[in-house]
C-alpha cells in the first residue's frame, strides 16, 4: 500500500466532491475496498494508553495501527486539499505554525488565552458524519459514514490519529468565522491553534463581550459573546486556563513569548546551553545519562530518543522561532557541531535583518604568509568563497575570526585577472552565506556598506564601512562603481552590501592596491556583482 497519493490538490478536491459510494472512497484513497472495510471494522485497530498532563490528570491517547494509519494519512492529504483554510487558524494547516500564530499578537496591550475543554473527544461520530453530509460538501450518507468510521474511534475523534486535527479544523469552521467577527467588531485579533484560542488588542483593554474581570473574585471571565459562540459550536471553555496578560508582563501565545518579536522562553535557551556545556565538559554519553535521569520526564512509547538528535531538535526549534540567521541559534549550532563532528549542518543565508555578528560569519580573511599580502573573501549562496583576483598568491590561506577558524586551505576554482574576481573553495564548513542582490539598478547616492578586514591583525573583527555611491566609471572595459568610503589594503575582495544585506559588488580598488591594478587614481571602487558572476562560472 502506497503511503501518499500522487494526485495534486485540485484533482483530490474534484474526486472528493464526486464521491458517491464506499468503493469510490477506497479508490480515492488508493486502497482495496476489502482492505478498507477490514481496517474500519476491526476492534483492535488502535493502541490506547494514558499520558500525564503537565497540569495534572491524564489524557487518553489512541494511536491507529499501521494499516489504518496509512489510510488515515492519505485521507488527511485529501482533507487538506478540501479544507478552505481560515485566516485565524494556524494549527495543523500547511504553511502555518505556532510561530505564525504568535506573530499575529505582537505589540499588544492585552493578550487573552483560553482553551477548549476535551477538544477532540467532544467531536463525536455524529458531528463528523454531519460535517461531510452538510454544507458545503453534501456527500451521500454511505460516503459520510465511511469517512466518519475512518476518522473516529470509540465514537469520537481520537487523540493520536493523523486525521483528527484537520477534521477538527473543518468542524470549527463556522466557530472560527463567528469568533473572527466578534474580534473585528471589538477592535481585536483572534487566532486559534487546535484548542488554544487567543484574542489580543492594541488598545487599553478588551471589551466585556470578550472578557471582563469579576469584581468579587477578581478572576477573568470570558464574555457572553464568546461564550455563546463556543457553546453553540458544541464546545466548552476550560475556565482554569483563562489568562489575561497585559503589556509589561511576559505575554505568551502557544508557548512562545510575544512582545516586539516572537521569541522562545529564556529558560528554554538556558537548558539547551546547559546541555551543550555538559557535552563539552563531561562528554556526550555522560551528558545524555545526566539529562535522562534528571530532566527527561516526558512519557514515550518504546526507547528514549537519541540524545544528540533530541538536542539538535531543541536547537532547530530556536532557529525556527528566532530565525536561522539568528546569532543565538548559530552560536548554539556551532557548539553542537564541535561536540558532534558527524552532524550535517545546512548553510544559513543571511536575511535583511541579520545582525553584524551573523554577517561576520560569512566574511573570511585571506593571507599569504610569505608576502604578507592580505585580502578579504566572502561566502555567497551557490558560489563558495568570492574575492578579488589580485589578493591571491600561491600560499594563500583563509581564516574566519568570527568562527574561530584559522589557517584553512583554499583552492582556486575560477579566476579572471582582467575583471579582478576569483572563486575559491575550502574544506572547512561554511555556516553563513550572503545573498546575491541586483546590481543593474544602482544609482548615485545609494547607501552601501563595505565589509572586510583592512590591515587585519590577530584578534581583529570585521570592519563595516558605510558610504554612498558617488559615480560610475569604466576601467579597461570593466564597469566600476565609485564609493566615498576608503577601501584599503586587506579590504579588497570584500562584499559591498545594499540596505537589504545583499551583495551588490566586490571591492577591488582603493588605497594601497598594487600598481598593476590602478590607473591614475586611487578612488575606492567595486565591480558590480551582476557583471562579475559570469566570469566565475
Amino acid at each position: 500500500m502506497s503511503t501518499r497519493l500522487t494526485d495534486n490538490d485540485s484533482t483530490l478536491l474534484a474526486k472528493f466532491k464526486s464521491l458517491s459510494t464506499f468503493r469510490g472512497v477506497a479508490i480515492l484513497l488508493d486502497v482495496n475496498p476489502r482492505t478498507l472495510a477490514f481496517h474500519i471494522s476491526r476492534t483492535s485497530s488502535y493502541k490506547t494508553f494514558l499520558l500525564n498532563k503537565r497540569t495534572g490528570g491524564t489524557r487518553v491517547v489512541s494511536k491507529p495501527v499501521s494499516g489504518l494509519k496509512l489510510i488515515q494519512k492519505k485521507l488527511n492529504q485529501v482533507l487538506h486539499a478540501v479544507y478552505g483554510k481560515r485566516s485565524p487558524v494556524h494549527g495543523f494547516v500547511r504553511g502555518r505554525s505556532i510561530v505564525t500564530n504568535a506573530s499575529r499578537h505582537l505589540h499588544r496591550e492585552l493578550v487573552l488565552n483560553f482553551d477548549l475543554e476535551n477538544f477532540f473527544p467532544t467531536i463525536h461520530f455524529g458531528r463528523v458524519k454531519g460535517l461531510f453530509e452538510g454544507k458545503p460538501y453534501y456527500l451521500p450518507e454511505r460516503v459520510s459514514i465511511t469517512l466518519a468510521r475512518i476518522c473516529c474511534h470509540d465514537a469520537a475523534l481520537p487523540i493520536g490519529a493523523p486525521t483528527s486535527p484537520i477534521v477538527a479544523n473543518m468542524i470549527c469552521a463556522q466557530m472560527d468565522t463567528q469568533l473572527k467577527r466578534v474580534a473585528i467588531d471589538c477592535g481585536s485579533t483572534y487566532t486559534r491553534y487546535a484548542d488554544d484560542i487567543t484574542f489580543s488588542t492594541k488598545h487599553g483593554r478588551l471589551p466585556p463581550p470578550i472578557v471582563y474581570r469579576d469584581p468579587t473574585s477578581r478572576k477573568w471571565i470570558i464574555g457572553d459573546a464568546i461564550e455563546k459562540v463556543v457553546t453553540d459550536s458544541g464546545f466548552k471553555i476550560n475556565p482554569s486556563k483563562t489568562r489575561v496578560l497585559p503589556r509589561g508582563y511576559r505575554q505568551e501565545v502557544t508557548g512562545l513569548v510575544v512582545g516586539d518579536r516572537v521569541n522562545v522562553k529564556r529558560n528554554y535557551v538556558r537548558q539547551v546551553r546547559a546541555a551543550i556545556h555538559s557535552c563539552e565538559r563531561w562528554g556526550v554519553d555522560a551528558a545524555a545519562k545526566h539529562f535522562h535521569e534528571r530532566y527527561d520526564r516526558k512519557q514515550r512509547e518504546g526507547k528514549r530518543p537519541d540524545f544528540m538528535r533530541f538536542l539538535r531538535g531543541k536547537i532547530e526549534f530556536i532557529g525556527a522561532v528566532r530565525g536561522r540567521d539568528d546569532d543565538i541559534y548559530l552560536s548554539l549550532m556551532e557548539r553542537y557541531a564541535r561536540v558532534n563532528p558527524k552532524a550535517c549542518l545546512r548553510p544559513v543565508d543571511a536575511s535583511t535583518n541579520a545582525s553584524a555578528d551573523v554577517l561576520a560569519r560569512a566574511i573570511w580573511v585571506l593571507e599569504d604568509e610569505e608576502s604578507g599580502w592580505q585580502g578579504t573573501a566572502f561566502a555567497a549562496e551557490g558560489w563558495g568563497l568570492i574575492t578579488a583576483a589580485h589578493v591571491l598568491a600561491r600560499g594563500t590561506r583563509a581564516a574566519c575570526p568570527a568562527l574561530s577558524v584559522r589557517d584553512a586551505a583554499v583552492r582556486e576554482e575560477r579566476k579572471d585577472d582582467h575583471v579582478d574576481v576569483a572563486r575559491l573553495s575550502t574544506d572547512r564548513m561554511i555556516p553563513v552565506r550572503l545573498r546575491i542582490g541586483r546590481s543593474d539598478n544602482l544609482r548615485i547616492d545609494d547607501s552601501i556598506r563595505v565589509l572586510g578586514y583592512p590591515l587585519h591583525r590577530d584578534g581583529g573583527s570585521v570592519n563595516f564601512q558605510r558610504g554612498r555611491i558617488t559615480n560610475f566609471s569604466t576601467w579597461h572595459a570593466v564597469p566600476h562603481v565609485l564609493v566615498d568610503c576608503a577601501i584599503v589594503q586587506g579590504n579588497s575582495g570584500g562584499p559591498v552590501l545594499n540596505a537589504d544585506n545583499e551583495v551588490i559588488g566586490i571591492a577591488v580598488k582603493g588605497q594601497g592596491t598594487p600598481k598593476r591594478f590602478t590607473d591614475d587614481d586611487e578612488f575606492s571602487r567595486f565591480v558590480p556583482i551582476g557583471y562579475a558572476l559570469p566570469f566565475l562560472i
